[in-house]
């Protein structure tokens, strides 16, 4: 997927998909659709139509367009990545514009069973935040980080991970 989609205008309102695309809608289907999730996001097609899904749903309660929602599917980007010993997929957003919403997110599969939900977040300076997410909805919080790239942010999440 792309990270360079055109977007129709969305309303203050339509804005909030973004921190619900990570916030809730991925982050229950990580925990909640575990095996689900994973398979889905293993191959490129599956992954694309998984997203799509997914904005479906948001666009529904934010009352998205069709154009809306595909565009915003096309705007973000899975990729796999290695979080030490443990495999797991790395959600490029688009650019966050508003405090929490999400520059990426990180399902993490443990060896030993489990799910780590990560997520660098966007601060009220413009800076970035690491944070993540338990199994019971509990928000958490690792301390300010510079802005990073993709790699970064896995180090980053590999690091708390030791």
């Amino acid at each position: 997927m792309s990270t360079d989609a055109a977007v129709p205008p969305l309303t203050s309102e339509q804005e909030g998909w973004h921190k619900a695309f990570a916030h809730r809608v991925m982050r229950v289907a990580a925990f909640e659709e575990t095996d689900l999730t994973f398979g889905a996001l293993a191959g490129s097609d599956t992954a694309q139509r998984f997203v799509l899904a997914a904005m479906a749903l948001i666009g529904r309660h934010f009352k998205l367009s069709v154009e809306q929602v595909m565009a915003l599917a096309r705007s973000i980007a899975v990729a796999p990545c290695r979080v030490g010993d443990d495999t797991g997929y790395v959600i490029e957003m688009p650019a966050p514009r508003k405090v929490a919403e999400c520059f990426f997110l990180a399902i993490v599969r443990h060896r030993a069973g489990g799910v780590g939900y990560f997520t660098l977040e966007r601060t009220q300076d413009g800076g970035a935040m690491l944070c993540g997410w338990d199994a019971a909805g509990s928000h958490l919080n690792y301390g300010e980080r510079a802005p990073l790239n993709r790699d970064g942010f896995v180090a980053e999440v590999a690091a708390l991970r030791r």
